[in-house]
């Protein structure tokens, strides 16, 4: 029967190439899938960012609102709009990574879409072919086919070669509807990214306009207190004469400290070369000692809300050229009446008075560790009151900067940066 046989190799040779076709599809497909590990790692990151960002840029907003309701313009006033700028260019940083993944997206989405398109029509055409090629035959052809077998077992094999070629039509059938709408998705999905990067490229185009506003706040208050550069070199003298109080009275107390520990400690046990400046422990010390340094990196904050407005070390005052400023610690700006926290547990050491801080002083002892905060109203403890992390020690005063909390860390009688010690907000 050469017109059935004819017919036979035409299917088989259709059906090896519907069959590469199909492995094409497959890879294609599996291009199409779910983004990488990378970029959904990325995303996830940069949602996380932005989340963050914008309660940073919140926090920062409503203690602006509280501050600029002073007449005049203050430090405190600059040092919350230069955090407010900082945290939009990050949101702008953000939204600018984001348009690089979109774009990507774009790109990859164009691509294989061009991809399912030319797979489609070629799933299409050998289908077709197929479809033509059997056609041919009558119903008659197939029966002479059939009965023209030599042996049973050869009529069963034409039989299930039939079947088998109908199924594989049903198959082809399926997978050709499968990626007609794979290949809508992907339109659709296109589309979307292109909605999406639309809605970012608007986003960053609000928050350049609000950048500017910000800029242009700042330059003001810059202005107006740079009119005010006598009272401004008179103030930073006073603060850091304060300063230097301070940290006499922190090392005193810290001093002490380490000799009270040390009262009792028998002489072969004073040997070492710093034996004399620290803390001798009891069991009970060092684990706590233990405990707060094993927590570098996630100590809770000293205040509920708020932003580092002064760093640690030596740094150029914010309006004034050329004159620079040494902090022991660092300044948090906060909301007026703000409650101040302990950032571990502890044993209340220090609560003082001292002139030019603003406030009162408490310092807390962790072991060998001290925390110490400045510019508190209403204390609330004690010394000698064991304290637990997160739990109230006053409020913070409202000074001639606005709420401003002084905050140290020390080990010892050495400084330490408090910034690497508190958790990231």
């Amino acid at each position: 029967m050469p017109g059935i046989l004819t017919i036979r190799i035409k299917v088989t040779r259709k059906k090896f190439a519907f069959g590469r076709l199909i492995a094409l599809l497959s890879t294609i497909l599996w291009l199409c899938g779910p983004d990488t590990y990378s970029q959904t790692k990325s995303r996830k990151q940069l949602e996380k960012e932005k989340r963050d960002n914008l309660r940073k840029i919140e926090q920062t907003r409503k203690i602006l609102r509280e501050v600029k309701k002073e007449k005049s313009a203050s430090l405190s006033e600059l040092l919350a709009l230069r955090n407010q700028e900082k945290q939009k260019e990050k949101t702008i940083g953000n939204i600018r990574n984001e348009l690089g993944i979109l774009d990507s997206d774009i790109s990859h989405l164009a691509s294989e879409e061009e991809k399912l398109a030319y797979t489609l029509a070629r799933l299409k055409q050998e289908y077709a072919a197929m479809i033509y090629a059997a056609s041919k035959a009558k119903k008659a052809d197939f029966l002479k086919f059939l009965l023209a077998s030599e042996s049973f077992n050869q009529f069963f094999s034409r039989i299930q070669h039939l079947r088998h070629y109908a199924e594989e039509r049903k198959v082809q059938e399926k997978q050709i509807r499968e990626l007609s709408i794979r290949l809508n998705q992907q339109k659709l999905q296109l589309a979307e990214k292109k909605q999406d990067k639309e809605l970012l490229l608007s986003r960053e185009k609000k928050a350049e306009q609000e950048i500017e506003v910000l800029r242009q706040d700042k330059d003001k208050v810059v202005n107006q207190l740079s009119k005010k550069e006598k009272e401004l070199k008179e103030k930073i003298e006073k603060h850091r004469l304060a300063l230097r109080r301070l940290e006499n009275l922190i090392a005193s107390t810290v001093n002490r400290e380490i000799r009270k520990s040390r009262s009792g400690e028998k002489p072969e046990t004073s040997g070492g070369k710093n034996s004399g400046s620290e803390m001798l422990l009891t069991p009970e010390g060092k684990i706590i000692s233990q405990s707060f340094s094993g927590n570098k990196g996630r100590l809770a904050w000293p205040v509920e809300s708020g932003f580092i407005s002064s760093v640690f070390g030596r740094q150029e005052h914010p309006v004034l050229k050329k004159i620079y400023i040494d902090n022991l610690g660092v300044d948090i700006t906060t909301k007026p009446g703000g409650k101040v926290r302990s950032v571990f547990d502890g044993v209340v050491g220090l609560v003082r008075s001292l002139p030019g801080m603003g406030g009162q002083i408490v310092l807390i002892r962790h072991g060998d560790y001290f925390t110490v905060y400045s510019s508190l109203k209403n204390v609330r403890v004690s010394v000698g009151d064991k304290v637990k992390a997160r739990q109230s020690l006053g409020d913070v005063k409202n000074g001639e900067d606005g709420p401003v909390l002084q905050f140290q860390v020390w080990k010892n009688s050495r400084r330490l940066n408090p910034q690497s010690w508190l958790a990231p907000q």
